[in-house]
């Protein structure tokens, strides 16, 4: 039995009574534990995600386009989560409650705005339309709007804790992206808008729904507990794989539905239905090799392909674990760790960045990126000395009276 009353590091305030969890009724962790580990396998995933989809991406050689790539990816975790929420609905984790069309609604939205940032970001982050430069210092804006959205949509509570929090993660960021900011100065890195000006918009349009899925899935996630202890259910939170099964499916609809989006001019990357169908049977047979298509890396297609897919899916699980039992606000702050990681890879295995067409890193990158780590591990800190952010938590502490059970 592995159990601790506080952790000297991380003490969330509000939780400070939480009875911990189980796996099987019979292995007891102490919550302070369950979060400190899963908060490192987020960022652990979510570098692997970012990681997995430059060298998935790198394995096609233009035999296929970013269309196939989201569908793909969306399709293939997505049937691993519904086989994983299959599983627990016959151990009777699933319940009865959670399947009513009030929790569907919520699964649904959040589709809808995963799908939109799938979308907008995944097309604007070609290099001629939106440069890497310029994407590495864009797609922090998540960060804010999280914060912000949280705000409005869930109510939080913020203290001075909190806004210290985010001011030494955006610190340690900028400090991270000074090499970049030195070779868009110098004028040694490609930052020209070759498709037009109203690219980076886009991209920053892309993390708004980013933010805003987080935010809906944690007000599900709050809503089910104090339901389910209205009606005594016996399971107080919602299952995470239930969750991840039934809104990767919605998503998976709305990628297909909106294929046309891949056609459209200025947009998309094919120029019309015959050229889409080609670019996405191309994914597949790559993908499965066969077909002996010319000028790709097929048989690494694969490989690269779990591993962005076995990032994805364990990150979106751990994910909604978090913003089940932390904030939102704390996911987006976890996950901002992952692009440094990300950098560090690349300039440690510089063959494998050439290999999948990756932007140079040196010396420089891997020095600031490693030194905003503990800016930004400070930031961390100061949310969690904060205590939560939720209302309901001063109101009515959504912590669960018996300990929970860790794999639902």
């Amino acid at each position: 039995m592995i159990n601790s009353k506080r952790s000297s590091l991380f003490s969330w305030k509000m939780q400070s009574n939480h009875p911990g969890f189980t796996i099987g009724h019979r292995w007891h962790f102490s919550f302070y534990l369950v979060v400190i580990v899963l908060s490192v396998l987020c960022i652990i995933f979510n570098t692997g995600q970012t990681i997995g989809l430059t060298l998935f991406l790198g394995s096609f050689q233009h035999l296929t386009g970013v269309y196939f790539v989201t569908f793909f990816g969306a399709f293939a975790y997505g049937s691993f989560a519904v086989l994983i929420a299959c599983w627990f609905g016959y151990k009777g984790q699933i319940t009865p409650a959670m399947r009513e069309w009030r929790w569907i609604k919520y699964m649904f939205v959040v589709s809808i705005f995963d799908a939109a940032n799938a979308f907008l970001t995944t097309f604007s982050s070609q290099g001629s339309r939106v440069p890497p430069a310029l994407i590495a210092i864009l797609s922090q804006i998540t960060i804010p709007f999280t914060f912000l959205f949280s705000k409005c949509l869930l109510r939080k509570n913020y203290r001075w804790f909190h806004f210290f929090s985010v001011c030494f993660v955006l610190i340690g960021i900028a400090f991270s992206l000074v090499p970049t900011f030195k070779r868009m100065h110098d004028g040694t890195t490609e930052t020209g808008l070759k498709q037009g000006l109203f690219w980076p918009f886009i991209f920053i349009l892309g993390c708004i729904p980013s933010a805003i899925k987080t935010i809906i899935q944690e007000r599900l996630q709050v809503k089910f507990t104090e339901y389910a202890r209205e009606r005594r259910e016996k399971i107080t939170r919602y299952s995470v794989s239930y969750f991840q099964a039934v809104e990767t499916t919605f998503q998976v609809i709305l990628i297909l539905i909106c294929f046309p989006l891949d056609i459209v001019p200025n947009f998309g990357t094919s120029t019309n239905i015959q050229q889409w169908w080609t670019s996405f049977s191309n994914g597949f047979k790559c993908v499965f090799n066969v077909g002996h298509l010319p000028g790709g890396r097929c048989p690494a297609a694969a490989g690269t392909g779990i591993l962005y897919i076995i990032s994805c899916l364990q990150a979106s699980i751990i994910g909604t674990f978090l913003t089940d039992h932390i904030s939102s606000n704390w996911l987006i702050i976890v996950t901002s760790i992952s692009p440094l990681l990300s950098t560090s890879f690349w300039f440690v295995f510089p063959g494998i960045n050439r290999w999948a067409g990756g932007d140079a890193t040196n010396a420089w990158d891997i020095g600031f990126s490693l030194g905003a780590l503990p800016i930004i591990f400070i930031g961390m800190v100061f949310y969690q000395n904060g205590g939560s952010d939720r209302q309901s938590d001063e109101e009515t502490p959504l912590i669960d009276e018996h300990p929970t059970e860790f794999f639902w």
